[in-house]
C-alpha cells in the first residue's frame, strides 16, 4: 500500500470510537494474524474511547491512560480543564475547487480550505471545522498552544478541530513539520497531500491536540490505545519537564529492523495533551519534541 494513503486511512481511523467489546476482538484478530505474519492496515490504529455520560457525546465514548495492545503505559502529566471559544461549524471537507495544488504561502487565500460555515453539529453531536494553519486555530479558540518554528512558513497544513462544545475538543494538523519532505502536491480527490520522502523525514510530521473543556469530563476521562503493530518503546523527560511516552509502529514479526518506521511521542503540557507522529528516527523525534514551546 502506497505509505501516504497508508498514513491518510491511520488518520481517518484515529477520529473512530470503539467500545470495549470491539477494541477486544481487534486485539486478538491483531495477535492471531500477527502470528501468521499477515497482519493487514485495517487493524493498525489508535483507537480513542471517550468516556461520555448521555446525550450525543455518549454515541462518541471519550481516568486518562494510554495504551498499546493492552499494556498501560507509564502516566503523564495529569490534564486539566480547559476553557476554549466553540467554533462554528462546518461539513468536514477540507479540499475545494479554488485550493491551488502547490500554493506559496502569499498567494494562498485566508479562506481556502475553510469552506462555509454552518453551524450545524454532526450526527454524533460534534461541531466540526477545517482550517489551514495551526495558528488561526490557536486565535480562533482564544487559547495559547504549543507551538514549533519547525512549523513556519507552511502552505501544506491541514487542520481540523471536532468538539462536541461542552466537554471536550480534539484538534489534528496533518503535514505540521515538513522537515526536509518535498514536491507537495495536493490531490483533490483524496484530500491530502502527495509528497516525496526526505533523508530524515521520510513522512512530514503531524500533530493532535487533545482538550477537556469540562470537570464532568475529566472525571469521566479517556483512554487512548494504539492497536494492531505497534509497541510501546520508551518513557523519558524532555529538557522542558515533559513526561513523554513514545511509541512506534512495528513490522509484521513485531520487530522493527532497519527501516524508520512512524513513531509518536505523547504528552502533556499545561494540562493539554500532545501527539507528534510521523516517520523518522527516534533521536529526531525527541529533537522535535524538545522544539515545542
Amino acid at each position: 500500500m502506497n505509505i501516504n494513503m497508508k498514513d491518510t486511512i491511520d488518520r481517518e481511523l484515529e477520529c473512530i470510537v470503539l467500545s470495549e467489546e470491539m477494541k477486544s476482538r481487534i486485539r486478538k484478530k491483531a495477535v492471531s494474524r500477527r502470528r501468521d505474519g499477515v497482519l493487514k492496515w485495517a487493524v493498525v490504529f489508535a483507537a480513542p474511547v471517550i468516556r461520555g455520560g448521555t446525550g450525543a457525546a455518549a454515541g462518541y465514548r471519550m481516568l486518562i491512560t494510554h495504551s498499546v495492545n493492552g499494556e498501560v503505559l507509564p502516566e503523564l502529566d495529569p490534564m486539566r480543564v480547559v476553557e476554549i471559544h466553540i467554533p462554528e461549524g462546518q461539513p468536514a471537507a477540507f479540499a475545494s475547487a479554488e485550493q491551488p495544488a502547490a500554493p506559496a504561502p502569499a498567494e494562498q487565500p485566508d479562506s481556502a480550505g475553510q469552506g462555509e460555515l454552518t453551524g450545524v453539529p454532526d450526527e454524533y453531536g460534534m461541531i466540526q471545522k477545517d482550517y489551514k494553519d495551526y495558528r488561526k486555530i490557536q486565535e480562533e479558540l482564544g487559547i495559547h498552544l504549543l507551538d514549533t518554528e519547525l512549523s513556519a512558513n507552511n502552505p501544506y497544513m491541514q487542520g481540523h478541530i471536532m468538539t462536541d462544545g461542552s466537554d471536550f475538543a480534539m484538534i489534528t494538523v496533518e503535514n505540521y513539520i515538513l522537515g526536509d519532505t518535498g514536491r507537495y502536491q495536493f490531490l483533490e480527490e483524496e484530500n491530502r497531500y502527495a509528497y516525496e520522502s526526505g533523508n530524515v523525514f521520510l513522512s512530514p510530521i503531524s500533530l493532535t491536540v487533545r482538550l477537556i473543556l469540562s470537570e464532568e469530563q475529566l472525571n469521566r476521562g479517556w483512554d487512548w490505545e494504539y492497536l494492531g503493530m505497534y509497541r510501546f518503546a520508551e518513557s523519558y523527560t524532555s529538557g522542558q519537564g515533559y513526561r513523554v511516552n513514545l511509541v512506534e509502529r512495528t513490522l509484521e514479526n513485531g520487530d522493527t529492523g532497519n527501516a524508520v518506521l512512524e513513531k509518536s511521542a505523547v504528552f502533556v503540557a499545561d494540562g493539554v495533551e500532545y501527539t507528534l507522529r510521523g516517520r523518522v528516527s527516534m533521536e529526531t523525534m525527541k529533537g522535535i519534541v524538545e522544539t515545542m514551546k
